[in-house]
């Protein structure tokens, strides 16, 4: 069993919500944990025979969710959708593309904001998951780098409009990842609405081995993990 905290959830449960084959790498029977940290609560859960489970049902979901990012996102594809649909949500969309970073890019990657920006013009979701910055930590010397990022993305996202966004780790850019949830803190506090999710702090504990070995990106375990701050977090954004 991976120890990350309170709230158990089966890989065999995920290989059900995903439809088996999505998942065939997480297929042994093993639980994950995810914990309430910095602060979070903890999801209301419920007994099931395949662990525990957040109890969504009773939560009023918006029936659609966009969620952008990048290759973290996009490795955990599979998951993500799963807990996607057992939280309750009828519409899903996850665009995720390798080394995407916020602003900068070209054709492909698609820069995220621009990302952001079609899907709002085109088919604009109740709720949005945003999960990037990983690829602009450390690029940046000050806070006004990061700052004019994350203001960006939220002129972009209609303000009424419930977000969360996870935050960022990779361990050869510590600071930089430091810097950037710092500044994704305080303007998510400001604008209000806003939930962030803490991978951040899920991939810091020393008790888990959930990165592969680059540092950046999830390994099996990791991409449940993940799957798992993002489900966290958007059920403490519809509480």
């Amino acid at each position: 069993m991976l120890q990350t905290g309170h709230v158990v959830i089966s890989r065999r449960t995920l290989l059900l919500a995903a439809a088996a084959s999505a998942l065939a790498a997480c297929s042994s029977r093993k639980d994950i944990t995810a914990s309430s940290v910095g602060g979070v609560s903890s999801v209301p859960t419920t007994e099931t025979s395949g662990g525990v489970l957040p109890v969504s049902k009773e939560k009023k979901v918006p029936k659609s969710v966009s969620m952008v990012g990048d290759s973290i996102t996009a490795r955990s594809q599979p998951a993500l959708e799963a807990v996607l649909h057992d939280i309750g949500f009828q519409h899903i969309d996850i665009n995720a593309e390798p080394s995407r970073r916020i602003e900068i890019g070209g054709k492909k990657p698609m820069p995220g904001l621009d990302v952001v920006k079609y899907i709002a013009a085109k088919s604009p979701p109740e709720m949005w998951i945003i999960a990037l910055g990983t690829n602009d930590a450390g690029l940046y010397d000050n806070d006004s780098g990061y700052q004019k990022l994350v203001d960006d993305m939220l002129d972009a996202i209609p303000s009424k409009a419930p977000l969360v966004w996870i935050n960022t780790y990779r361990n050869d850019h510590i600071d930089g990842c430091v810097q950037f949830n710092d500044v994704l803190d305080k303007t998510l506090a400001d604008r209000g609405n806003a939930t962030v999710g803490e991978w951040y702090q899920q991939c810091l504990k020393p008790d888990q081995k959930i990165l592969s070995k680059d540092g950046v990106h999830p390994n099996d375990d990791g991409v449940l993990v993940f799957a798992d701050t993002v489900r966290r977090a958007v059920l403490q954004q519809l509480d």
